[in-house]
């Protein structure tokens, strides 16, 4: 073991690779008869969607032929950035907005924050007397002044227990975003003294 020598005199540690199965080709029925495929006869779609786009590029001036030549590698080489002062809001207003491509970002209304009445200890005056839960349950959710919320006191935070309308207001949350129509409306920022007609002086 320690010459790295084998035990077996007669054992050969490097034979001569023998090719069982490439040295002899045969030929099988499943495969030597085969026809080749029409795809191969065929210009593929991918190359012809290529070159459309590239046409369509090279037709709105994007691109010339230097470019596809591989002359240039790009068309619009990026500026050395410079110290200069620049706008960092640019392309925010309402007039750059709608040339962007895509449809515009409107942002969803917020929901509305949690009130006294929510509060773990409230005051006296928001919690409500045996009478008025009876008239509360008389109206509809939408009616009653703190909506499903019914105000209760606690000793202390840990003696809260969960609140069992949460997946109902979220059920109720995720509606109002899905099926309420957004629309951006248009702000015209005008002087209300620009538009009142100058009078003469006396």
């Amino acid at each position: 073991i320690q010459a790295g020598a084998y035990a077996h005199p007669e054992h050969e540690g490097n034979p001569d690779y023998v090719d069982y199965y490439s040295s002899q080709k045969e030929i099988s029925g499943i495969n030597s008869d085969r026809p080749e495929p029409k795809r191969n006869f065929q210009s593929s779609k991918y190359e012809a969607l290529m070159v459309r786009r590239l046409l369509k590029r090279l037709k709105d001036g994007k691109i010339d032929m230097d470019y596809l030549t591989g002359k240039k590698k790009e068309m619009n080489p990026k500026k050395e950035q410079s110290d200069d002062p620049f706008l960092m809001w640019k392309g925010d207003e309402e007039d750059e907005l709608l040339y962007r491509k895509g449809p515009t970002h409107i942002a969803a209304a917020k929901a509305k924050p949690p009130s006294t009445a929510e509060s773990y200890n409230p005051p006296e005056e928001y919690i409500p007397t045996p009478e008025e839960l009876e008239a509360w349950e008389k109206l509809d959710v939408e009616d009653r002044p703190y909506g499903l919320v019914v105000p209760k006191k606690y000793k202390n935070l840990r003696s809260v227990g969960a609140y069992q309308h949460s997946l109902r207001e979220r059920f109720e949350r995720c509606l109002d975003l899905y099926l309420a129509p957004r629309e951006m409306k248009r702000r015209l920022n005008i002087d209300p003294e620009s538009l009142v007609p100058q009078l003469p002086k006396p």
